[in-house]
């Protein structure tokens, strides 16, 4: 399929860093097998004699280690037996560890030596966010006793809201490796040239009269040509009047000044503060026209010399905030780290820094220091594009003694040696503080270590994608190396970054481009779109297997949708469920954007506040209660009192909406007692069973719904148990986390569409990939404590609050670099099929947001988008070295999903049916139709006894639901993707073959619908399917309640018909089944003719006709 030689273009570069006896620092481009060097140069090192135990591999997930461990052994197997027979019993040796896991089992074995209790514990994320909140409540409250005393600290609390301080200081928490730094370097440098707030105001006020003698015929003169007749002139005047003014004259605080600057501000500058070019008022409001034009000719200066002195001053307040914010981090910091002292706890980022700290202190213990470096004498590290500083201190701490010659690494059977790899283009964690720039410290360092051969090495062919895929790529990412980001963050594309392509390929040869585009008028038409494309790629697509060169059918599982951020994914989940295309949402979407965690949540949120007029409307409009918009415009506002109490907003409301409001309040003063008497899981726990919320979850998320509902009970238990008992507490915990990457609760995800965010793709490859939201940017309210370490050198910036936009700034390009990063991930997910998708955003026209993947592209792929948007059926974009063809695929309409089973319509409104109570008497035995049918006898038992779940039975069931649910006209992937989706958790478990399964039910299915008289009675509206049915029955003088369901019930004429349908061999069971059903309806409907038919499924692309009694058949 790749086209790719056999022998790769850079295979000298591979068997360099596979040799164990180099030093090596890999950079290896996506797909191009990263993963096979490190394992091939780890099975060297135990051909050579190396002891498992002197070899540590380091890499970032725990998913990742074990399978890159399994590769290990299994490999090591085949090729090289007789080292796996000398280590086999001590395979437990082998182990491939994450930075995390291999921190703390050196912790724990030298916990005396780190200055930790033997019985320390490692605390997981839930706890780690009680643990910082309970230290940021007292932090807080040492700011407000400090206040008073502490200059700084003061003009902290007088400039930030304690919510927006608390936010910047759990941010520097989690960044307290990196953060504080930073602070330090930046306040060291600034500090020198601010003394105090006072003096930065007056400063202020001296550079606003220097710059103000610029002005054409001095401001006196300027000023008399104002409109004198405008408030906000008048205002104006007043505050610089009193700025220009001497302090003596005119004494100002340091916050009038403050108030003085915005308000000259609002007359001479426009809202992004660039000088305004005409004045507020118009030209009437003045005097005379040449009052007008002269007041116009000298607003430059004027707004110039506001601007500068506005700038000066809030450079200043910006350095005396930083001193407040890092007197305040101190106390915080303090705090968070007593409290972990006190549950005898450390979070990720504690061990990390105390394994770092225990390695560089190793000399005080050099007999402890002495076994480390007798074990760990062979160092391999993947992913080292995410490896931040911190752990990159790790690594370094572990392997400097090489080159000073001690310990006992030189005795081994090869000298120590240092294996890095990683991809700088893929380094897309900088919010984990994973530095792109060590990557080129890394290879100084190593070449520092001494040995033989050049260290640095690349790789770039690849096993993944397409040639033309590659050409693409290729293209994408030279496109976007731009110059003006500091060298060290930069996105760079060179020669050894290029997937190299077979000799003479030339792209976009085959009749169906391998690219295509998905454009919409907005983000619904895309989403819809797309899963039109997707089930059109079901019917008619093929893709291979690697490894195979015979091509397939295309499955859901072949399929990746990625977004560029987690908020992205709502409207094509929608869409996909609207076609009955099952889909997964992968980690890091989704959990807390599910309907029914947002329906917990509100419940949660509603009861720790009943009085809030605004959670109650989110209770009301959730799942447990289900409200119309109607109802709740007419309840409003006093949505709160609505809950227990009615009122005249309810006369004329929809009988549905009453009939919620009325189930509400005889359960909500219930619901609100429990609250004070019971453990906030309990009171969860008792709302979701006493109000039936688990029927609610329906459709084709039912599967993952319900998991995601069990998954946040247990949330809330764990919380509650660590002494987060209050209910207010919380609602306020979960508040806080929401805004995380919490990702759904984990499935089988069976055969399903992936949705995911590029992060979550790194590492993972598809047969087809849809990139979509593209002009999408993550835009948002900047974080109030923004933090640039200096990056290669270079000084850090600090911003804090509004103040300085240089900070700002420095972080947008940073991020620039970054989502270019995330560009080039996202387009080398793909192997055979690559889409890109994007909306219009301004007047119909293709606009990349800021912080969008359109926005780092090149703009000529946008203007191509464009071109789709206005109706082109191809298009053609010209890339640095390649011309691509992209398929535009054609617009869809949308559908509006189906979140809940419709409400049935009862069969007596078909036909009318007579229905009488069924009286029974005390002890009377139940038993079904299928066992009286069967001579089967239930032993007296009353209840119902499941059968046992196993294929046959589940098929059965399938093809139930399929012929109740679907039509003779839908396509085959829609019907694979509903079956797949109606799998009850303990029917996927008898399914062995989740795609081969479906497509049984669909052939199955099909084989009825091949009557034609069948698929007309089916095909009718008034068919009423899964009928349940209860009536008496006296066998061998025996009475017996008889209970059953009628698989369909059709009005036909002037007759009705029962149909039954069976997916096995005919049996004498199957006709007396019928027959009890039969006159149980005739019962239910005198006067009308009842008839049956037994309807066998069997195979569409059989000739053998089904064998059911032909129509009518009167048992």
């Amino acid at each position: 399929m790749n086209e790719a030689p056999v022998i790769p273009v850079d295979q000298a570069a591979r068997t360099y860093a596979t040799d164990p006896s180099h030093h090596v620092v890999l950079e290896a481009s996506a797909g191009t097998g990263k993963t096979r060097v490190l394992v091939d140069r780890y099975l060297a090192l135990l051909a050579a004699g190396v002891d498992p135990r002197h070899v540590l591999a380091i890499t970032f997930t725990r998913k990742a280690a074990a399978e890159m461990r399994d590769r290990i052994v299994t490999d090591l197997q085949v090729r090289h037996p007789g080292v796996w027979h000398a280590l086999r019993d001590r395979a437990d040796e082998i182990a491939v560890s994450t930075i995390d896991a291999f921190c703390f089992s050196l912790l724990r074995e030298f916990p005396l030596e780190a200055g930790l209790d033997p019985g320390f514990t490692l605390a997981d994320e839930t706890e780690v966010a009680r643990l910082v909140e309970m230290s940021l409540d007292r932090t807080l409250r040492d700011c407000r006793d400090r206040a008073p005393f502490d200059e700084a600290i003061r003009l902290v609390l007088a400039q930030m809201t304690l919510p927006r301080l608390a936010e910047g200081l759990r941010a520097l928490l989690e960044r307290r490796f990196v953060a504080p730094a930073a602070l330090r370097r930046y306040l060291g440098r600034q500090l020198r040239q601010v003394r105090s707030e006072a003096a930065s105001a007056e400063r202020a006020r001296q550079d606003l009269r220097r710059q103000l003698e610029a002005v054409p015929g001095g401001l006196a003169a300027w000023l008399a040509t104002g409109p004198a007749d405008s408030d906000l002139w008048t205002l104006f005047r007043l505050d610089m009047t009193r700025l220009v003014a001497t302090a003596v004259e005119a004494p100002m605080s340091p916050a009038e000044v403050r108030a003085a600057l915005d308000g000259l501000s609002r007359w001479v500058l426009t809202r992004d503060g660039t000088p305004r070019k005409r004045p507020v008022a118009s030209r009437a409001e003045f005097i005379t026209a040449a009052a007008f034009d002269a007041h116009r000719a000298g607003l430059p200066s004027v707004a110039d010399a506001v601007r500068a002195a506005r700038r000066g001053f809030e450079a200043s307040l910006n350095v005396l905030l930083a001193r407040g914010i890092r007197r305040v981090f101190r106390l915080a910091h303090r705090r968070y780290l007593q409290t972990l002292v006190m549950h005898d706890a450390l979070d990720f980022s504690e061990v990390l820094a105390r394994a770092v700290l225990l390695l560089g202190q190793m000399d005080e213990f050099s007999r402890s220091r002495f076994r480390l470096e007798a074990r760990y004498q062979h160092v391999l590290v993947d992913e080292f594009q995410d490896t931040s500083r911190l752990q990159w201190q790790l690594v370094a701490s572990l392997v400097q003694s090489w080159g000073e010659g001690l310990g006992l690494g030189h005795e081994g059977p090869l000298p120590p040696s240092l294996f890095l790899v990683g991809d700088r283009k893929q380094s897309i964690y900088r919010f984990r503080d994973a530095d792109v720039g060590l990557l080129d410290e890394a290879v100084a360092f190593v070449q520092g270590m001494g040995g033989t051969g050049p260290v640095r090495q690349a790789i770039s062919q690849s096993f993944r994608s397409h040639p033309d895929l590659l050409a693409f790529s290729n293209d994408v990412a030279a496109g976007m190396v731009h110059a003006g980001a500091p060298p060290a963050v930069a996105f760079r594309y060179g020669p050894d970054d290029r997937f190299p392509l077979p000799s003479g390929h030339v792209t976009g040869r085959e009749p169906e481009p391998r690219l295509a585009l998905v454009v919409g008028e907005d983000v619904e038409a895309c989403a819809a779109g797309v899963a039109a494309e997707i089930i059109r790629v079901l019917e008619e697509g093929l893709v291979t297997d690697r490894g195979l060169d015979a091509p397939r059918r295309a499955r859901p599982g072949d399929i990746a949708i990625l977004f560029r951020s987690r908020e992205s994914h709502r409207e094509v989940e929608r869409a996909l469920s609207a076609r009955a295309i099952p889909s997964y949402v992968y980690k890091g979407l989704g959990f807390y954007d599910a309907d029914e965690i947002k329906d917990l949540v509100a419940l949660i949120r509603v009861l720790a506040a009943p009085e809030s007029d605004l959670r109650a409307a989110a209770l009301l409009r959730s799942g447990f209660v289900g409200l119309s918009d109607e109802a709740l415009r007419r309840l409003a506002p006093d949505l709160a009192t609505r809950l227990t109490f009615p009122g005249e907003a309810d006369d004329g409301l929809p009988s549905r909406d009453v009939e919620a409001l009325r189930r509400l309040r005889e359960a909500w003063p219930g619901w609100l007692a429990l609250v004070d008497r019971l453990p906030p899981a309990d009171v969860l726990d008792h709302v979701i069973e006493s109000s039936a919320y688990a029927v609610t979850l329906r459709g084709h998320r039912q599967q993952q719904a319900r998991e995601n509902v069990k998954k946040f009970r247990g949330l809330v238990r764990r919380i509650q148990n660590r002494g987060y008992a209050t209910m207010a507490r919380i609602a306020g915990h979960i508040d806080r986390v929401s805004a995380g990457d919490e990702s759904n609760a984990a499935i089988d995800a069976a055969d399903a569409v992936n949705l995911m965010t590029v992060h979550a793709s790194k590492g993972l490859e598809f047969p087809i990939v849809f990139l979509v939201n593209m002009t999408r940017g993550t835009g948002g309210v900047p974080p109030p404590l923004r933090v640039v370490a200096g990056d290669g050198g270079d000084e850090p910036i600090v911003g804090i609050a509004r103040y300085e936009p240089g900070a700002t700034e420095a972080e947008q390009v940073r991020d620039r670099e970054e989502s270019k990063r995330l560009m080039y991930v996202a387009v080398t997910r793909a192997r055979e099929r690559l889409y890109l998708s994007a909306a219009a955003q301004k007047q119909g026209r293709i606009v990349a947001g800021p912080g969008s993947l359109a926005h780092v592209s090149p703009a000529g792929l946008v203007q191509e988008m464009q071109a789709a948007l206005e109706g082109a059926a191809e298009v053609t974009w010209i890339g640095v070295e390649h011309v691509h063809r992209l398929r535009v695929c054609p617009p869809a309409v949308a559908i509006a999903p189906t979140t809940a089973e419709p409400e049935a319509v009862p069969v007596s409104d078909v036909v009318p049916l007579s229905l009488q109570p069924l009286v029974t008497r005390p002890h009377m035995q139940r038993r079904r139709v299928t066992d009286l049918a069967a001579g089967r006898h239930t032993g007296g038992h009353t209840g119902h006894v499941r059968p046992p779940i196993d294929m046959d039975l589940v098929t059965g069931r399938a093809v139930h639901r399929l012929l109740a649910s679907a039509g003779a006209d839908d396509g085959d992937a829609t019907l694979r993707a509903r079956v797949l989706a109606d799998l009850e958790p303990d029917e996927m478990l008898a399914v062995d073959e989740a795609t081969d399964f479906a497509g049984d039910v669909v052939a199955l299915v099909r084989g009825v619908w091949r009557d034609v008289t069948m698929r007309r009675v089916l095909a009718s509206p008034a068919a009423r399917f899964e009928v349940p049915i209860a009536f008496r029955h006296e066998e061998a003088g025996v009475e017996h309640v008889v209970r059953g369901t009628v698989d369909c019930l059709v009005p036909d004429g002037d007759r009705l018909l029962v149909l039954e349908f069976k997916t096995g061999q005919p049996q004498p069971s199957h006709r007396r089944q019928l027959a009890l059903y039969v006159d149980a309806v005739r019962a239910m409907a005198p006067g009308t003719p009842v008839h049956g038919q037994l309807v066998y499924a069997t195979r569409a692309e059989t000739s053998r006709p089904m064998t059911a009694p032909r129509l009518p058949f009167d048992p």
